[in-house]
């Protein structure tokens, strides 16, 4: 279906790659699945979305047309404070067991979640279990974001007891970005997109616009599909909803760790959002979301290349 009355051999307007579009249920979104990991190593991490700068970074692919030059691209900027592990989660057959919860946490996860501290003996726990993973409570409070956290589950490698007893020692611990993300390798990032409320289908879609003595709209689709049918098809594009929807973009690069906010600030602040206080990452391209939201990143599951770390300098 083309969407015009005239060419029939005009291809569709719209992807279905991600039917059926639904609104995301919260701001933010987790990994399906998280690949190998070696044993202690943490599947993901998060920080909040701050924005984009121009830099200057080395070229260290051989196979790149520009090796050994400096090339000028744009990067992402995601400000990383550390998580808190507040509690242990124990599996049985893809089936919650219970969890152990930490002591001492803030104020602000108790408001986000109702929970008892150490609640269940994890000794006990872990015997009727086959797998642990982490509860790890984001702190965007360290940063003067807001106070509300996000709660969601980290993987951890190794085997059953190798994954228990690391788990036990980072319980109430932070954990900061460096011991999960590395300088120079690809990572997968998931997130929720720009929300853009109710739009048309030229906007949605992008419908051809008639010109003016066509018909009578313009900025909808030629027709709502076959005569015969006894109803309209999901796959006509008209007006609705678009955007804030869950998103997995793969094999971004990160190019540089950085530690000293002075290193990534600029004069006059990013653009609702402010200066950076803690560490953050340079994520080369694009990343879906909008200004503050949250970014999970985890281990690329199917890297495109070799990665290494490369020599990175942000234009001002």
């Amino acid at each position: 279906m083309g969407h015009q009355i005239t060419k029939k051999e005009t291809p569709r307007r719209g992807s279905l790659q991600y039917y059926p579009i639904t609104r995301s249920d919260r701001a933010y979104h987790n990994f399906p699945n998280f690949g190998k990991l070696d044993a202690k190593e943490l599947s993901s991490f998060a920080g909040y979305k701050v924005g984009m700068v121009q830099l200057v970074y080395s070229d260290v692919d051989k196979n790149s047309p520009t090796f050994k030059m400096d090339v000028v691209t744009n990067a992402t900027v995601i400000e990383c404070p550390p998580l808190i592990v507040a509690a242990l989660r124990f599996y049985k057959n893809r089936n919650t067991v219970g969890e152990t919860w930490a002591a001492g946490l803030n104020k602000y996860v108790s408001r986000k979640v109702r929970f008892k501290e150490n609640n269940s003996n994890p000794d006990e726990l872990k015997a009727k279990s086959d797998d642990v993973r982490l509860l790890v409570s984001t702190q965007p409070w360290q940063i003067k974001l807001k106070k509300k956290p996000e709660l969601f589950e980290v993987a951890v490698g190794g085997s059953v007891d190798e994954k228990y007893q690391h788990a036990k020692e980072l319980l109430g611990k932070e954990v900061d970005v460096s011991s999960v993300i590395k300088d120079g390798t690809f990572i997968d990032v998931s997130s929720i997109t720009k929300g853009k409320g109710f739009t048309g289908s030229v906007k949605r879609y992008g419908v051809k616009i008639y010109p003016v003595h066509a018909s009578k709209s313009r900025r909808k689709a030629g027709n709502l599909g076959a005569e015969s049918m006894a109803k309209v098809q999901f796959t006509v594009p008209q007006h609705g909803r678009l955007g804030f929807n869950a998103r997995i973009e793969y094999n971004k690069f990160v190019l540089k760790s950085i530690k000293n906010p002075d290193d990534v600030n600029i004069a006059s602040g990013y653009t609702r959002y402010g200066n950076v206080t803690s560490t953050a990452l340079l994520i080369k391209g694009s990343v879906p979301g909008s200004t503050g939201r949250l970014i999970l990143m985890r281990k690329a599951l199917r890297p495109v290349k070799k990665a290494e770390p490369v020599r990175v300098e942000i234009l001002r």
